[in-house]
């Protein structure tokens, strides 16, 4: 059997169509959460979503979705991209959303498996590559599952922690290390693997463009639209600049 595992698609159809395309011949889907929030183009994304089996849980900024008050005190520039995305989604993109299911335990082709967006409880609030064993640990929550799944920090990596194995799949929709790709594993016979693939950049690019919401905001207009096209989506900064140097996606 082989099983896709998607995460952080941040309304970027454009990514997710070509990661179903090159994996059209998955059997099930793990979806990780964070579908919309604060992409571009989120009708689509869902659509692409709706037509997935698997188990699908939710992320942070899918709950950022539907639950009231959840951006009380951002900058204006990102509560205007925020907004206009909550304004665009339609009614049954959000009945989907409330479908997702919540982090825990799963068995996935008879492999026990936590699955968890990722955020942890204290700051940095991410697993990265280079996060101690104990805190990344607690991302399984005591949990013995022999995988545990999680996103949230947009980039590929494993580790393995007493005996437990530690995957992220990295991020189909927001490159964060460089690299424009979408990012995403397979899980085929019970063994796992890295994978990415190129797409077009430029529908993602028009509808950033598209957004009348953004006009008060040129220079967080080019800011999104720079660090979509470098690979670099939250910025140029550490500790992204060094993962690139160390060859991550």
């Amino acid at each position: 059997m082989k099983i896709l595992v998607i995460a952080d698609i941040h309304g970027n159809a454009e990514a997710l169509s070509a990661v179903l395309e090159k994996e059209r011949d998955a059997d099930s889907t793990i979806f990780l959460g964070d579908a919309v929030l604060p992409g571009p183009q989120p009708n689509e994304t869902i659509e692409l979503l709706k037509g997935l089996s698997g188990t699908l849980i939710q992320g942070n900024h899918d709950i950022d979705m539907i639950v009231e008050g959840r951006f009380e005190g951002w900058p204006a520039n990102w509560l205007a991209l925020n907004e206009w995305v909550l304004g665009a989604l339609e009614p049954s993109g959000y009945d989907f959303l409330r479908t997702l299911k919540p982090e825990g335990e799963y068995e996935v082709d008879g492999i026990r498996m936590f699955l968890k967006h990722g955020v942890l409880p204290d700051k940095p609030q991410q697993g990265l590559p280079d996060t101690p064993d104990e805190r990344l640990a607690a991302l399984a929550e005591g949990n013995d599952c022999p995988f545990v799944l999680f996103g949230h920090s947009h980039i590929q990596f494993r580790r393995t922690i007493n005996d437990q194995e530690f995957i992220n799949p990295g991020s189909v929709g927001q490159s964060r290390c460089g690299k424009r790709v979408a990012c995403y594993g397979i899980f085929e016979d019970g063994e796992f693997q890295h994978h990415h693939v190129d797409y077009d950049p430029s529908p993602w690019l028009e509808a950033v463009e598209g957004i009348a919401e953004l006009d008060p905001f040129p220079d967080f207009r080019e800011w999104l639209k720079k660090g979509f096209i470098d690979g670099y989506g939250i910025g140029e900064n550490e500790p992204w600049t060094r993962y690139a140097r160390e060859g991550y996606l």
